[in-house]
């Protein structure tokens, strides 16, 4: 089962006996498990009821007895083991992961890592129980997964308003899905979301940001460009230089790809760079106009020379505001 169908089998109330949480995203574990802590168990037998464990502080062993358990004055008896990857002797459970006890729902959060596959109690909970797999989304995928999480709250989000919070806010899940709880408590029903809304509501600054840098950059407006990477650096903390950087670079990267390859249609240049949405492929061939191959490869050779300078190579005294004025100059003139 996918992260989606876990969370619409939970929230009706129709969960299955064991769910076996892990790997490396922590959001979409610490979502399934508040999801079944508020849906499961009525409130008023909660005290009864629900169990919440922590792997370090718990012998696996009582966290058997509770399984064996039968729920008091109700229908379910719902256990959360939590830093369940502290817990060394699962083994223990394995015959429990055969035969659950059907009153009872154990969910597992085992995070950061996953289990040996090799350990036959592993390969038990593979193939009697719900075992998913939390895995990191990938930048290029973060605006698709914004647009998904926004319709959750009812919010219809603009593709560069997506795109905007995907790069200010960067893959950490639990902040965007915390800025897009904001917004649906702000924003009137079914208004559409859109770039001004968005660096009003987060405070990202209207004009100085990094999506508003890589548009003007595009449309090769040298005085605009220059005049966003001054102001980006006087708040260099909201910008760090090396996210920066590699931002740049991926841009720089889409239009090289976008010019030796102008002649594939808009959805093949989409699968291509790897882009969302299908708005975003006018400025990219924009761009490839704007810019001739030497000039791209120019620019891209100057993003790793700043990468490694950022990074303290070659270089005495990092200050990263003059280090961002200087490279965005160099740009400005290829």
């Amino acid at each position: 089962m996918d992260y989606n169908e876990i969370l619409k089998d939970i929230s009706k109330g129709q969960a299955k006996p064991i769910y076996f949480l892990t790997g490396e995203e922590p959001y979409f574990i610490d979502s399934i498990m508040d999801e079944a802590e508020q849906s499961l168990v009525p409130v008023e037998q909660r005290d009864f009821n629900l169990q919440v464990v922590y792997g370090k502080d718990t012998p696996i062993k009582l966290i058997l007895e509770s399984c064996r358990q039968f729920p008091f004055m109700g229908d379910r008896k719902l256990i959360l083991v939590k830093e369940a990857q502290d817990i060394k002797d699962w083994e223990v459970m394995d015959s429990y992961f055969k035969t659950p006890v059907p009153t009872t729902t154990l969910i597992i959060a085992y995070k950061n890592k996953k289990p040996d596959g090799r350990s036959a109690w592993v390969k038990t909970v593979k193939e009697k129980t719900v075992y998913f797999e939390s895995k990191a989304i990938y930048d290029n995928h973060l605006p698709s997964f914004i647009t998904s999480q926004a319709s959750r709250y009812q919010l219809k989000l603009e593709p560069e308003a997506a795109t905007l919070m995907a790069e200010y806010i960067g893959n950490d899940l639990s902040q965007i899905d915390n800025e897009l709880q904001k917004l649906k408590v702000n924003i009137k029903p079914n208004e559409k979301i859109t770039i001004d809304i968005i660096t009003d509501q987060i405070g990202i600054s209207k004009e100085y940001n990094i999506y508003e840098l890589t548009k003007v950059i595009s449309s090769r407006d040298k005085r605009k460009m220059y005049l966003i990477a001054r102001n980006m650096a006087i708040y260099i903390k909201n910008n760090p230089l090396i996210p920066t950087i590699v931002t740049l670079f991926n841009h720089f990267v889409k239009i090289w790809l976008t010019k030796t390859n102008i002649q594939k249609s808009d959805a093949e240049l989409m699968a291509l760079l790897k882009i969302p949405f299908a708005t975003f492929v006018k400025e990219y061939r924009e761009a490839a106009k704007n810019y001739n191959n030497e000039s791209i490869l120019q620019a891209i050779h100057i993003l790793k020379e700043y990468d490694l300078k950022s990074k303290g190579v070659d270089v005495h005294n990092v200050n990263p505001e003059d280090l961002f004025i200087e490279m965005m100059l160099k740009i400005s003139q290829i």
